[in-house]
């Protein structure tokens, strides 16, 4: 190497620290824009090797090359390191950029800057090292030793896993993330390139590694892509964020399926409808994860259906979709699962209240206009009285529903927590005036238990319909309550003559035969109530008469 070529040489490494320098300070700017700070790294790298290579130049004795030599390794095992995060954050995959991750990957490099610095005691690095001179010009020549080529290697290595991010990118429909991704990798290739002709001897370097000269373009590479293309002001990290995003945190449970059927995806409210976990559904058959969610595959349009988990009393629209490529081949599909529970729930209580308000409404008014025109004629006590009971009748649903119409509203509304102990007073006492033959009883009630305040209208509804409704000659109404872990359970048990089954079943199902139509809304009263305040109810017959209520309420803290 020549004096003249040394001096172009040492020229344009110090334009390199100068251009590196430069787009470090932009970089420095950004700041904690993703990306900005693995890119600063890597240009302080850049500068480093630089740097060492102009002090390993001018030195002129054997160990004063090497020692440039030997400290040029951090540096150099902080470039690919360094780009492989930025790459990695500035695509958005920053779950593999954690502390973990990146002291894992310094830890060749940093072995590496050890060896260098004692070289001289296991020669991994090089295994000798001697002046050569060459055109004037004194120059060091090192053989390369085992540990070398793991670096070499390893550099390697980790400049394609950069790229791959980045190579994902020069398609996109967004100009600028074309244009960022294109000057990146030409950053990346330009220091590639010479690297490799100087490791298969193809340049004539007289020993040098000239790959820091390469450095030049990439400071220039990274410069046009902070100002021509705004790397830091539009990147594209949030796109794969957004998508994971949207994925996990959409109202609707989603799941994806292979051409084979198995589930290779699923997010949180999918795991919370089928109730299963992905440790335990991914990578098994759906017909093994759920059974009962095996629509047949669409092969056009959307397929959908509604599910309904078994043991629960939720349901879900389930709209299926197929993933098919660019050459029209089936690759899987997506279900989703879209919770209507709450519109079934709605429908059918619009649907009661449409059938039994509808009917009792019609029979009551058709029985109290026929006995009126009687009673315009005749003087009949039987026909007045008949008209009475059904006008208190017609009031009584009337009642039910405007507190119907109330819990509805409550509970859109929200509502506040009470004491237990003062509901069940308050409807004790309640009943007890107003049906004064009926023997009500009650257990003690601690006054730390605190429920929704709903549960007022629904307490004092089962106790005033086992008072109501109870014939038998020695009418009695027990009410007791039992804590538990997370809720307290109410339980109202008479001994009166007990609940149709067809009363139930219009609660249950919405629905009810020609000739059975329920005779009041208080069922309906009770099983919404609760529902809408995230209880629930169940009805059982009382031995030998009578029926037991069980209300368990969810505790609410104070």
């Amino acid at each position: 190497m020549s004096v003249l070529t040394t001096t172009i040489f040492k020229f344009v490494l110090a334009l390199t620290i100068v251009v590196s320098v430069t787009g470090g300070l932009l970089a420095w700017r950004e700041r904690p824009e993703p990306g900005a700070v693995p890119l600063i790294a890597l240009l302080a790298g850049q500068c480093w090797w630089a740097a060492t290579l102009i002090f390993r130049i001018d030195a002129t004795g054997l160990s004063a090359k090497m020692f440039w030599v030997d400290v040029s390794w951090i540096g150099i095992g902080l470039i690919p390191v360094a780009w492989l995060f930025f790459s990695l954050e500035y695509a958005g995959y920053t779950e593999y950029t954690t502390r973990n991750y990146v002291l894992l990957s310094l830890l060749v490099p940093a072995i590496t800057a050890v060896l260098g610095v004692t070289n001289d005691a296991h020669h991994l690095l090089y295994i000798d090292s001697t002046l050569v001179q060459q055109d004037g010009t004194t120059t060091l020549s090192r053989t390369p030793g085992a540990w070398f080529w793991v670096i070499a290697g390893y550099t390697y290595l980790l400049g394609l896993l950069g790229a791959i991010p980045l190579f994902q990118l020069v398609s996109s429909s967004v100009q600028t993330f074309r244009g960022q991704s294109v000057t990146l990798l030409v950053g990346i290739f330009a220091p590639w390139v010479v690297n490799i002709l100087y490791l298969f001897e193809v340049l004539p370097t007289a020993g040098v590694d000239p790959t820091p000269i390469a450095f030049a373009v990439s400071g220039v590479a990274y410069l046009g892509a902070l100002t021509r293309f705004q790397l830091f002001g539009t990147n594209p990290s949030p796109i794969r964020h957004a998508r994971a995003t949207v994925f996990n945190r959409m109202q609707q449970g989603a799941l994806v399926l292979d051409s084979h059927d198995n589930v290779v995806d699923m997010n949180p409210q999918a795991s919370s409808a089928l109730d299963t976990t992905p440790h335990d559904a991914l990578g098994r058959s759906i017909s093994h994860v759920c059974p009962d969610l095996t629509p047949p595959i669409a092969t056009s349009q959307a397929n959908q259906s509604i599910f309904r988990p078994p043991d629960s009393n939720r349901a879900y629209d389930v709209s299926e979709s197929c993933i098919k490529d660019i050459h029209d081949r089936l690759l899987g599909r997506v279900i989703t699962l879209h919770e209507i529970s709450d519109l079934l729930r709605q429908q059918q209580r619009l649907e009661v209240l449409s059938r039994v308000f509808r009917h009792n409404i019609r029979t009551n008014t058709q029985v109290i206009l026929g006995n009126a025109n009687y009673l315009a004629t005749h003087n009949s006590e039987t026909k007045a009285t008949a008209v009475e009971e059904n006008a208190l009748e017609i009031q009584d649903i009337s009642d039910k529903v405007r507190a119907i119409l109330d819990v509805f509203e409550r509970g859109r509304e929200g509502h506040t927590d009470v004491p237990l102990e003062t509901i069940l007073a308050a409807s004790i006492e309640a009943a007890r005036n107003e049906y004064p033959a009926v023997e009500i009883s009650a257990t003690p009630v601690d006054e730390d238990i605190y429920v929704n305040s709903l549960f007022d209208t629904v307490c004092s509804n089962v106790i005033k319909n086992a008072a109501q409704h109870n014939t038998n000659p020695d009418p009695r109404v027990t009410v007791s309550v039992e804590t538990q872990q997370n809720a307290v359970e109410i339980t109202v048990a008479d001994n009166g003559p007990g609940i149709d089954d067809h009363e139930l079943a219009l609660i249950s199902q919405g629905t009810e035969t020609p000739l059975e139509h329920g005779s009041s809304f208080g069922l309906a009263l009770i099983a919404w109530g609760t529902d809408i305040a995230g209880g629930d109810v169940t009805f059982e017959d009382n031995d030998p008469t009578g029926t037991i209520v069980t209300i368990e309420a969810p505790l609410r803290s104070q």
